[in-house]
């Protein structure tokens, strides 16, 4: 996609700097995610990734810097509050109720869009049910745009591994997200498990509309869905630009890449 001058940022990160004791994880780190956007984070291992998508969802409160959300200033908020304004996260790690179904899982994630309570809940009067009926359409949606038509009513706990990943997706997109923070997606996929995954994520930017900030250590993928990638070593952002560019500055052959992209 175009780098148009004309895109807003939706998702900034100005100057953070994070510390755990003796350790600094990020070093006056910035990032500006744009609309319409695919933005990977890469370097090393330990380089600081998730500790910068963490601050950026809430998850870690830097020492200095900020973080901003279509303008506003955020770095107070805690992550539910985030969640609420539209930064959906997915983790490393699969966040699925194993004993739920696929439908069950990705309905969970509509929570903080519901407008009802407990008490309206249990007496189940028209504005509920209208409610239930809106997002289980909107879940219907989820579930044909990820493919998962077979496995909606399969528990998650049962599914393969790249099935599971793909309902954890399901949930993040629940939350009707204006920005998706995505920590290695595709961590322990076989190959066509990534090239679906890839696909979805270009789906989600292009006919979603929603900007994708992800870290991912496979660089093939990463060159081939980014618009843009910001490059992480020891803390500190050593290079930004488009995949082109990145793959050819010294300082991010010498510290990532080798010889393994051209």
């Amino acid at each position: 996609m175009s780098q148009g001058a004309d895109r807003q940022p939706v998702l900034e990160a100005d100057a953070l700097s994070l510390r755990f004791g003796a350790v600094h994880a990020l070093r006056s780190v910035s990032i500006h995610v744009l609309e319409g956007q695919i933005h990977a984070v890469i370097g090393p291992n330990g380089a600081g990734k998730s500790s910068l998508l963490n601050c950026l969802s809430g998850f870690y409160r830097p020492q200095s810097g900020s973080v901003r959300f279509r303008g506003k200033d955020i770095s107070i908020l805690a992550p539910h509050h985030r969640a609420a304004l539209g930064i959906g996260r997915t983790f490393q790690g699969i966040q699925t109720y194993p004993s739920m179904t696929a439908r069950e899982n990705i309905l969970s994630g509509f929570h903080c869009r519901m407008a009802t309570g407990i008490l309206g809940a249990l007496i189940y009067w028209g504005r509920v049910r209208s409610e239930e009926e809106t997002f289980s359409e909107r879940a219907e949606a989820i579930i044909d745009f990820l493919e998962l038509e077979e496995q909606r009513h399969a528990v998650v706990g049962d599914l393969p591994y790249g099935l599971r990943k793909r309902v954890d997706l399901g949930r993040a997109l629940a939350l009707e997200p204006k920005v998706l923070v995505m920590d290695e997606p595709m961590a322990g996929m076989s190959t066509e498990e990534k090239g679906d995954l890839a696909r979805f994520i270009l789906d989600i930017r292009e006919a979603l509309g929603i900007p994708v900030v992800l870290v991912e250590h496979d660089m093939e993928v990463v060159m081939a869905i980014s618009d843009r990638v910001t490059v992480v070593d020891f803390g500190e952002v050593i290079a930004s630009g488009t995949p082109a560019e990145v793959s050819i500055n010294p300082r991010v052959v010498a510290a990532y890449l080798g010889g393994n992209v051209a």
